[in-house]
């Protein structure tokens, strides 16, 4: 793809804001959910709402799933944010012409006004989080692509991997670990305790990367940047000291979702939103790979081979006893 001209980002600003309108109909659906409800089943049901109101087309050019594109990018956030912010109690708040996207996210789901810090944090994460190649979720959508369905189903199969523990972006696990380690000199005590039980510390570790996670090193600096504005310092040399500790038992790095987990925390978003915000981003990538599975003109259909049970010989119902 291209970088866009100032009018086409101009022209995608303008769909944005005028899609930013929840409609009435889920706004009162969110209004209904019981509180236990995780965010990522909403933002997941929600998708299939949108869905009923979205014209179903047989054969989709890239400018119908571009299309759909855009409504999401601009809808998902409202879905989010409407359940956030009812479930806390809080006054519902509109899309602002003045924030990027990024500084909009801030807006609707802290309560707070962005700074020009954290609007760069987020909007770096944005852009990391957005493609990365053939991950279960990926290949979810591409195979609902490569059966001809609609975009928004491609984005429900992706959805569903999204919420599973092996997939789903940073967690708030990485964040739980952070907070057990009071200081730097407790980290390689606890991170050899939680070894002796697990194979692996969440957020550490990539079955892509066999060195370090290249995301995690753009988002090193970023987290440090928002821990100083933020206060949180002694968090980052906490999370300096878990990496070192980690390295020395098992010479293994921290991947991606190690640094995005800390840089959300430092945003003050709840661990709940992190697949959630994870998705919106991912969205995008969804969108490039639905479009480049169409020139396929044939759907993925994966062989098996067998592994259970030899051959045996059919016996009779009444012969078994």
């Amino acid at each position: 793809g291209d970088l866009p001209s100032q009018e086409q980002l101009a022209d995608m600003q303008a769909v944005l804001a005028e899609s930013a309108v929840l409609e009435n109909d889920i706004a009162s659906w969110i209004e209904r959910l019981p509180l236990n409800v995780p965010a990522i089943d909403v933002l997941r049901t929600g998708v299939c709402l949108l869905g009923l109101s979205e014209a179903y087309e047989e054969e989709l050019t890239p400018s119908d799933v571009w299309d759909t594109l855009q409504r999401l990018m601009a809808q998902l956030p409202l879905i989010i944010a409407a359940r956030h912010r009812n479930s806390r109690r809080l006054a519902p708040v509109q899309y602002r012409d003045d924030l990027s996207y990024a500084g909009n996210l801030i807006w609707y789901l802290t309560d707070s006004e962005p700074s020009t810090e954290a609007e760069r944090a987020l909007d770096v994460f944005l852009i990391l989080s957005a493609e990365h190649e053939l991950t279960p979720s990926t290949c979810a959508a591409r195979l609902v692509a490569s059966t001809r369905s609609d975009f928004l189903s491609a984005v429900i199969a992706g959805i569903c991997t999204i919420k599973g523990v092996w997939h789903g972006g940073p967690g708030r696990q990485a964040i739980d670990i952070l907070e057990a380690v009071d200081s730097p000199q407790s980290a390689a005590t606890i991170v050899q305790a939680v070894l002796k039980q697990y194979e692996r510390l969440p957020g550490f570790w990539h079955r892509v990367y066999e060195t370090s996670d290249p995301r995690s090193e753009i988002l090193r600096p970023i987290c440090m940047e928002l821990a100083e504005v933020t206060g949180k310092t002694s968090l980052e040399n906490v999370a300096a000291a878990i990496e070192l500790a980690v390295w020395e038992e098992q010479q293994v790095l921290p991947s991606f979702d190690w640094a995005a987990a800390r840089l959300l925390h430092f945003l003050e978003m709840d661990a709940d939103l992190f697949g959630p915000l994870f998705v919106i981003s991912r969205i995008v990538g969804w969108g490039a790979h639905f479009i480049e599975q169409q020139v396929t003109q044939q759907p993925i259909r994966p062989r098996a081979t067998y592994t259970g049970p030899p051959r045996r010989s059919y016996l009779p119902l009444s012969e078994r006893g």
